[in-house]
């Protein structure tokens, strides 16, 4: 009887234990299935990345179309500037150069007087409109203006729990856009997901092989190139060598794809930002 008794108890505990395993298990893969944050579309090239708290807005403020690129609209903008949830809580704005489709002095300038506690980050450039368009010490002092030129060591920064390392890359159009600084962000949010953007980077290999120890120093999750690397197979090439991105968000794609932007995903054969407010789960996968 009492053999009977633990060989049930026995029985009753492994199975118990099996149990408790396998529901571990599924937590422990659905832990790791669960998307890190996501990432909204705001316009253009520019977008707000979101993980576990950490907000960060890229090329966000800015007023020029230039009668082809979506503005970001002005309820997105009037949401940005009175940090209304999503956009509350940010902890950093990056600017990727000078651009008016990229940035605006006077959008910005409205951003950061509402929002006191966000920083900057920016090509000396920007730095230098900024100051141009009345800009105070209380609003320059968060702001980090970064000389860098193609060919220039790359820079790491930090800001809270942000990781910013930035190399600078020729700006797409060749020698009449040489004066231009282009930044690219490489970002790591509380140190669970990497992202990049590129601003708008020219397609170029020699400028991605100079810097090849900055990119293999960290792996990227997320890539947000502009739209022409996916519509041409030397920069889907360069992505995959220098970046290796788990995951690739096309921007700056013509404002003319809002609407429309299944058929240009299908015809890229590309995942693509088109519709300002749009957003994408955003998966870690290291």
């Amino acid at each position: 009887m009492i053999e009977k008794l633990l060989n049930t108890s026995v029985s009753a505990f492994v199975a118990m234990t099996l149990s408790i395993a396998a529901v571990a298990a599924a937590i422990d893969v659905r832990a790791h299935q669960q998307p890190a944050g996501e990432a909204r579309y705001l316009g253009n090239e520019g977008i707000m990345v979101a993980l576990a708290g950490h907000k960060v807005l890229v090329d966000a403020f800015y007023a020029q179309s230039f009668s082809t690129y979506p503005l970001v609209p002005e309820h997105l903008v009037t949401d940005m500037i009175s940090g209304r949830p999503p956009f509350d809580n940010v902890a950093a704005v990056l600017v990727s150069h000078v651009h008016g489709d990229h940035f605006s002095p006077a959008p910005m300038l409205a951003y950061l007087r509402a929002q006191p506690q966000v920083r900057v980050f920016c090509p000396q450039q920007v730095f230098d409109q900024l100051q141009q368009a009345g800009a105070g010490l209380d609003i320059l002092e968060r702001v980090t203006a970064i000389d860098l030129e193609p060919g220039d060591a790359p820079e790491q920064l930090h800001s809270g729990d942000l990781e910013i390392d930035v190399v600078a890359l020729p700006h797409a159009g060749g020698e009449r856009m040489a004066d231009v600084h282009n930044l690219s962000f490489r970002v790591t949010l509380g140190n669970r997901h990497t992202f990049v953007h590129l601003g708008d980077a020219a397609v170029d290999r020699p400028a991605f092989a100079r810097h090849q120890l900055f990119w293999a120093a960290r792996s990227v999750d997320t890539a947000f190139p502009p739209y022409w690397f996916v519509d041409d197979e030397t920069g889907l090439r360069l992505l995959q060598d220098y970046l290796a991105p788990g995951q690739t968000i096309g921007i700056h794609v013509p404002a003319a794809a809002a609407g429309q932007g299944d058929a240009w995903r299908d015809q890229l054969g590309a995942d693509l930002f088109t519709d300002p407010g749009e957003f994408r789960r955003l998966e870690h996968r290291h």
